[in-house]
């Protein structure tokens, strides 16, 4: 068993263990205090240090071969039982500064959250703790917390203003961003300059951050807002920000104030906008690289190397005229390669137009109502890898996209650049993602339960697997079914791959033969090509004694 260090005052242990390389886990439970009276949405957070192996005299952990990260995950337990897994890898500068010799280690991040859910709970005295599961296979018990449940008390709404930073410049159109929770709900999220409401920011923004953080909150995954903000309205200067959060009930909170200062050196201002799909670093494969001579098909007729690029783009234009977007460029290492000038075409695969400006964006309308043309700035280009590789000499490994605009008044601006890689394999396999619905987190299930979700995959999912525990369990066999909160969620990719990408699988956990007590279920995915992923992954409890005492009573017949 490790022996367990319990940080009551870090300056102090620091001293007693400047000298010596930390061996044994450091563990610290910094909310909730012993003893304290919480109600709605209680966060647990802490941090753990551990070196998991012996890696000599700190001077010499540079060069310490530190394999796997050395803490696989933490579970929060309250009154015994499994609650939520936390969220790891959180930066806390203030805890590298009691113990410096963890920079540039594995545990430059040492923090970690959850919460739960206290209106759950019956009013009184509860214990919480702290389940921490290390990369060698041990695990143990840590934090160990008694605190006082009031349901009584009504939790304000609270957050965070994460866009602009203290004394942040602001120009053009800026995005004001943050996260806003509750334990009812959130009515609306408000902000202000120099006390003046400025209107109500756009909420349900996806953050899968604020979901680990909060994973029992039903809200949690959608908690992200967002207020653009067309800076030209105020003088240049110093202005102060403020939001305000108002929940179902009426109670507010204003979640942070911070100055910043706003500048328009040209009232013409130039284009902006974003690069949504790919993501940086994605991989995009081309085919035939082996034998170049033998690949002569056309550009786009093999769909598993037609790669697609996709945002939009937009321009406020001057004071006394209504802007626009002119063209859009796509640029491969500095070089166009596509422009919106030229005509596109109706690609067969993807079922929409390319190499075109003017798409459809209702999510970018959202965000940028007082800006013309917001409804229609979505961009969308495609490459062929294969073409770029052979024919055009374009090597294998690191190259750059990047997004150009033009408006109407000839402002140019690079509004967008991201890395990508290019490879060869003969059957790439684009991978598919996706979530899980139910069972949700920790929750205990009986009897037959319904195991729900979505899978996107540009190569079009064509079976999906159940597994429990490692054994395959069966073939879903409800699929394609209607998801418009993923077409939502995925505005640049076309609703041909969003618009049905359900699943539903009524799972007989009884005739499963399963154990009481916690479950793994993942979900597996295969394409049209045969690729296969895994999309999901949740811990289920399982509880089955009138079904078990059931069967025993016929069987005893």
């Amino acid at each position: 068993m490790r022996q367990k260090i319990f940080v009551a005052t870090v300056v102090l242990v620091s001293i007693l263990l400047a000298g010596n390389a930390v061996a044994e886990p450091v563990f610290r439970l910094d909310t909730p205090q012993e003893d304290a009276v919480v109600f709605g949405i209680v966060t647990v957070a802490g941090y753990v240090l551990d070196d998991g192996e012996d890696c000599g005299p700190q001077w010499s952990w540079r060069n310490c071969d530190w394999g796997p990260t050395l803490v696989d995950r933490i579970d929060l337990y309250v009154d015994g039982s499994y609650v939520s897994t936390a969220d790891l890898y959180q930066p806390r500068y203030d805890v590298l500064q009691a113990y410096p010799w963890y920079t540039g280690t594995p545990f430059e991040r040492p923090g970690f959250a959850t919460s739960f859910d206290s209106s759950t709970l019956a009013d009184g005295s509860h214990t919480i703790s702290v389940r921490i599961f290390f990369a060698d296979g041990t695990d143990d018990y840590f934090g160990e917390r008694s605190v006082t449940v009031d349901n009584n008390l009504n939790q304000a709404p609270f957050g965070a203003i994460e866009l602009p930073g203290k004394d942040q410049p602001m120009s053009g159109v800026f995005p004001v961003t943050g996260w806003a929770l509750d334990d009812s709900s959130v009515s609306f999220v408000e902000v202000l300059v120099d006390g003046v409401s400025v209107g109500n920011a756009v909420t349900g923004m996806h953050r899968p951050d604020i979901m680990h953080r909060y994973p029992s909150h039903p809200d949690a995954k959608y908690a992200g807002w967002v207020k653009m903000l067309n800076t030209t309205h105020w003088a240049n200067g110093i202005h102060v920000l403020s939001v305000r959060l108002v929940d179902d009930e009426g109670v507010s909170r204003v979640i942070g104030r911070r100055s910043v200062q706003t500048f328009t050196v040209n009232y013409n201002l130039p284009p902006f906008g974003t690069i949504d799909w790919p993501i940086s670093n994605h991989i995009m494969y081309a085919k035939g690289c082996s034998d170049p001579g033998g690949w002569s098909s056309p550009p786009f007729d093999d769909p598993q190397v037609t790669e697609l690029i996709t945002g939009w783009a937009l321009d406020v234009g001057a004071q006394d005229d209504n802007g626009g977007v002119g063209y859009v460029q796509l640029l491969l290492d500095g070089t166009i390669i596509e422009d919106t000038s030229f005509p596109g075409f109706w690609h067969g695969w993807l079922r929409m137009d390319v190499n075109t400006y003017g798409l459809p964006r209702m999510d970018i309308l959202r965000l940028f109502g007082d800006v013309p043309n917001a409804k229609d700035s979505g961009f969308a280009f495609v490459m062929d890898i294969s073409d770029l590789i052979i024919r055009k000499g374009y090597r294998q490994g690191l190259h750059y996209l990047k997004i150009r605009a033009g408006d109407l008044e000839n402002n140019v601006a690079d509004i967008a650049q991201i890395p990508v890689i290019f490879d060869c394999d003969d059957d790439p396999d684009r991978p598919s993602w996706g979530d899980i619905y139910t069972p949700p987190i920790g929750e205990v299930q009986t009897g037959v339960f319904d195991i729900t979700g979505w899978a996107v995959d540009l190569d079009f999912v064509r079976e999906i697997e159940v597994w429990v525990d490692g054994e395959f369990v069966d073939f879903v066999d409800e699929l394609y079914l209607p998801t418009p909160e993923v077409v939502d969620l995925y505005p640049w990719i076309p609703t041909y791959f969003t618009a049905s990408a359900g699943y539903t699988y009524s799972f007989d956990s009884a005739a499963a033969d399963l154990a009481d007590g916690e479950h793994v279920l993942v979900i597996w995915t295969e394409d049209q090509w045969g690729g296969r992923n895994i999309i999901g992954e949740r811990r289920f409890l399982l509880d089955n004694p009138q079904i078990k005492s059931g069967a025993q009573a016929v069987s005893t017949n």
